[in-house]
């Protein structure tokens, strides 16, 4: 019995992770037309930093939320197959629903710590380098990107991905504690996987939905399709090549960047 077929008598989980994923496209479409919906973007939290802005705890508030549901409409997809094989292991554990309650929570963690720490770095970068063309920054992006694609701790992250079930014998325990434990290590190789294209959004201008859409596409392939690993370096050498040509080619060719950012 496959993990989707053993979770379908469990609460498929992924129905309501593909119904939440549909949900964060949603919003994040209509964020573009709502007024001040460009308060969730990143680069209205950099500037409130950089000037210590008397409204910042609303702007940080903002960026929070417009983060979470991009998490829900780009990184969601991906972790269906371990939120299935979670679902069957935890079938019969006493408190199952706090225990998953725990494991998802944990996920939740690691993405707001995450984009803590790039919302700092990018804070520092403008401070270091204040002066830096949007088209540059987004050059600079997509040629760290590209070259991790071919790291292996992208690979091994990826692995991890891939084999929920290996990755939950090796580190699954029972209990809240347990699930938080794994909660943190999975969505930790996840990250692993996906920071550096995450990091692309935030000099793409997140509200750009092509740049969502496509950077979507590659992180769930990747990690969920059969044929995800054939892609990793293709995906690596398209970005390099998008990178030079942003600093050699004609930058208006691409999707504008650097006008607003989640």
């Amino acid at each position: 019995m496959t993990p989707a077929s053993a979770a379908v008598g469990h609460r498929d989980p992924a129905r309501v992770l593909w119904s939440l994923t549909a949900a964060g496209w949603l919003v994040l479409v209509a964020l573009e037309f709502v007024p001040r919906g460009e308060l969730t973007h990143a680069a209205h939290a950099v500037a409130g930093l950089r000037a210590a802005a008397p409204d910042l705890p609303l702007l940080l508030a903002a960026f929070a939320a417009g983060w979470v549901v991009m998490v829900a409409a780009m990184m969601l997809p991906t972790t269906v197959p371990m939120a299935r094989m979670f679902t069957v292991v935890t079938a019969r554990q006493p408190g199952a629903s706090g225990v998953r309650s725990a494991f998802y929570g944990a996920y939740l963690a690691v993405w707001l710590a995450f984009a803590a720490v790039a919302l700092a770095a990018a804070v520092g970068l403008h401070r270091l380098l204040p002066a830096v063309p949007p088209d540059l920054a987004l050059a600079g992006a997509l040629g760290l990107a590209g070259a991790f694609q071919f790291s292996p701790l992208k690979q091994r992250c990826l692995t991890a991905c891939r084999e929920p079930a290996a990755f939950l014998f090796a580190h699954y325990r029972r209990g809240l504690a347990g699930a938080w434990h794994v909660g943190v290590r999975h969505p930790l190789s996840c990250l692993g996987c996906c920071w550096a294209l995450m990091l692309v959004m935030f000099a793409t201008g997140a509200a750009d939905l092509a740049w969502m859409l496509g950077l979507t596409a590659v992180m769930v392939a990747e990690k969920v399709a059969p044929w995800g690993h054939r892609i990793v370096a293709p995906v690596g050498v398209l970005l390099l090549a998008t990178a030079g040509y942003l600093v050699i080619g004609d930058p208006g060719a691409l999707p504008a960047a650097g006008t607003h950012t989640h």
